[in-house]
Parts: C-alpha cells; sequence; structure tokens
C-alpha cells in the first residue's frame, strides 16, 4: 500500500464519519431571515465603535504633543533669559 493509498483511505474514512455533520434543511434561510431582522446600528454606536479604534492614536499624538510643548518651553524661556535686561540702541 503506498502513502497516496494510505491518505486517500484516510480521507475516505472521514468523509463518511463527518456525513452526519451537514446543517439541517432550512439553515441558510433561517440564517438570511436573523440577518434581515437585526437592527442597523445607531449613530451612536457607530461612532463609538470607531472612536475606540482611534483612540490609541489620539492618545500618542497628545503625548507627542505634550513633549514638543514641554520643549518648546524651554527654548522660549533660553531666548527671554539671553535678552533679559537688554537694552537696544538707536
Amino acid at each position: 500500500m503506498t502513502e497516496r493509498d494510505d491518505i486517500e483511505a484516510r480521507l475516505a474514512r472521514l468523509s463518511g464519519a463527518t456525513d452526519a455533520l451537514r446543517p439541517s434543511a432550512g439553515f441558510s434561510s433561517r440564517v438570511m431571515l436573523a440577518i434581515e431582522r437585526e437592527n442597523a446600528p445607531s449613530f451612536f454606536e457607530t461612532t463609538w465603535f470607531s472612536a475606540r479604534r482611534l483612540l490609541p492614536v489620539a492618545a500618542i499624538a497628545a503625548a507627542m504633543a505634550v513633549v514638543w510643548a514641554v520643549q518648546v518651553d524651554g527654548t522660549v524661556d533660553d531666548e527671554m533669559a539671553t535678552s533679559y535686561a537688554a537694552m537696544e540702541l538707536e
């Protein structure tokens, strides 16, 4: 018996053992009816689910904005310190 014959025999055995697992009569029509009965999501639900996906992106952007603001504030303080008590002559 070759390997191919062995595989064919196993597949035939599995096919016979799983014949009883077929869907019952009218299964697809019951599924389609259940889908039709389901209500469409409301505007609030759609917005909430969309916002949940963008929340990590917004958190990272906020953290980057805070870091940038702290760096700019330090730079502005340094620039202001160099010009403190300086007089301009005309």
